[in-house]
């Protein structure tokens, strides 16, 4: 996979906050640097979501290896999930509303098919 993509960080983004999202995009891929407000690493963008629950904002991406979502979760920082397959991606939240949201891009994005008629 040769396409860069970028998960964007906050204006007001603590060091911390900057390093944990480095950190955490590093166990599943190629971080390959960062910008003011962003880490670029191996992968392609899938979707995004906006708000929901004290998520700020959700992106999906396709890796060499799986699928990730990251995060900014308004209370604890950066969270980052990885799935082996896009189906299992939503699973990584407790929350019903954060996994109906992530599933909903998924699927409008043509990632994952439909749950009708099962």
């Amino acid at each position: 996979m040769s396409e860069i993509a970028e998960f964007p960080l906050p204006f007001d983004a603590s060091a911390q906050e900057r390093e944990t999202a480095k950190r955490e995009i590093a166990k599943h891929t190629q971080v390959l640097g960062e910008g003011e407000h962003s880490i670029r690493f191996t992968g392609e963008s899938i979707g995004q979501t906006g708000p929901v629950w004290h998520l700020q904002y959700t992106r999906l991406y396709r890796l060499p290896n799986g699928y990730m979502v990251a995060a900014r979760d308004l209370h604890e920082g950066v969270k980052v999930a990885f799935a082996k397959d896009a189906e299992s991606l939503a699973n990584a939240f407790d929350n019903p509303d954060v996994r109906e949201f992530i599933e909903d891009e998924l699927r409008y994005r043509k990632i994952i098919g439909a749950t009708h008629g099962r």
